[in-house]
């Protein structure tokens, strides 16, 4: 299991309380005074109703290992009668109370069915970044030990439904750069997934709780749009924030729970609720603003969306054929893969195009950093990169040589 690296707090913290201060100038100067210029744009917040703290601490006290709590679905309606609720679409909504951290709440519609969900984002046949690639670079299933374990199959539960089902777990995830301060990190985490009937529609919760700090973070770069899904990974400490490269940062602590609910069963139409709690910063101090929450949710949510009701997506059975054998390429393989990675990437931001920088050009210089990457990462690199052309995200011609095999793109 990865090792969590520990902050030691006291007297440090007093007496370099000078350069501290300047840090958090520095870092709001950076990261928060922009938004006031567009201060009119900035969503208007507003706390969630207190009849549903009820419902939110029985979800959380499930993926709580040290509460002993049975599921009953009576203790969470008022949450799932919020999520039917009409809201302001221009409201940041938050729950900052439950957990003492600050929070964020955003929900979106994907036009497919419940099970369609659940065949692509929860099957053990599909990778999990393969339906989040602008969120998250790695994730695993742990056992107890801390090995690698085999997913749940939740995408099996829906059709004999009788009563709800839950699985207990722990994940390792390392998300994709944040696109505030520019780091990312790797954490553990307890998750809990439900499936169960609600007013005998059906709904999926994904409940999750970090077990502890996470790794420190580390710089990362969006090499061209977020949207392209391209990202530099240095595996050196710090943030990209000006000014601010040598910060020792941390996610201290953060929970989530993420809900997907079948609102109309007549027509393929799921309503994805997702409720985010987040610590996390330098020097113990917490930076993180809700606005910050609320961008990573959206960012996830476009991303899920585009790839969900997308007529181009590949069936599940041949996402799962293909990606078998991007599991099963040698070390050599992948090695030669990575290199062939570089060269289009290369292309791909050669000159500015696709909006790169001379940042970019210079990160992507180093033609062996992709295949000094561990195993898992080279993997996961060709996951997104097969992800892009499968949707009509980059041409096929562009990525071809990567793949052994005839890649479908309808």
């Amino acid at each position: 299991m990865i090792e969590m690296k520990k902050i030691i707090y006291g007297k440090s913290l007093k007496l370099n309380r000078l350069p501290f201060l300047i840090l958090v100038l520095v870092w709001t100067v950076c990261t928060l005074l922009p938004g006031q210029v567009r201060a009119d744009q900035n969503p208007a917040e507003e706390k969630i109703p207190a009849t549903l703290n009820s419902g939110l601490h029985h979800f959380l006290d499930l993926v709580d290992p040290g509460k002993n709590v049975t599921f009953d679905p009576q203790m969470v309606a008022g949450v799932m009668e919020f999520i039917e609720e009409p809201k302001d679409d221009d409201a940041l909504y938050f729950a900052d109370g439950i957990l003492g951290m600050a929070s964020a709440y955003h929900e979106f519609d994907s036009h497919t069915g419940l099970q369609k969900v659940l065949d692509y984002a929860f099957n053990p046949d599909i990778p999990a970044i393969a339906t989040m690639p602008s969120s998250v670079r790695l994730f695993r299933w742990l056992d107890e030990e801390g090995h690698r374990r085999p997913s749940p199959p939740v995408n099996r539960y829906l059709d004999d439904l009788n009563a709800p089902v839950v699985e207990k777990g722990l994940q390792y995830v390392e998300i994709t750069p944040d696109t505030h301060s520019g780091a990312y990190y790797g954490y553990n985490l307890d998750q809990t997934l439900i499936v169960f009937k609600y007013r005998q529609r059906k709904v999926v919760v994904a409940i999750s709780r970090q077990t502890d700090i996470s790794t420190v973070g580390k710089k990362g770069y969006v090499l061209g749009s977020d949207d392209d899904w391209d990202y530099f990974y240095s595996g050196k400490k710090g943030l990209t924030v000006p000014a601010l490269g040598w910060v020792s940062s941390y996610l201290y602590a953060s929970s989530a729970i993420n809900i997907y609910y079948e609102i109309d069963p007549g027509s393929p139409k799921v309503r994805c609720a997702m409720f985010k709690w987040l610590r996390a910063g330098w020097f113990g101090i917490n930076m993180v603003r809700r606005i910050h929450i609320y961008d990573g949710l959206k960012r996830f949510a476009k991303t899920f969306t585009e790839i969900m009701e997308n007529p181009l997506l590949p069936s599940v059975n041949i996402l799962a054929a293909d990606f078998a054998q991007i599991k099963g390429f040698s070390d050599e393989t992948l090695k030669a893969k990575m290199d062939i990675y570089a060269d289009v990437l290369k292309n791909r931001y050669n000159g500015g195009h696709n909006g790169a920088n001379k940042r970019a050009s210079k990160l992507l210089a180093n033609k062996n950093h992709w295949s000094g990457m561990s195993r898992e990462e080279m993997q996961a690199a060709l996951v997104i990169e097969y992800m892009k052309t499968a949707v009509g995200k980059t041409p096929a011609d562009e990525t071809g040589e990567l793949f052994g095999f005839n890649l479908v793109q309808r």
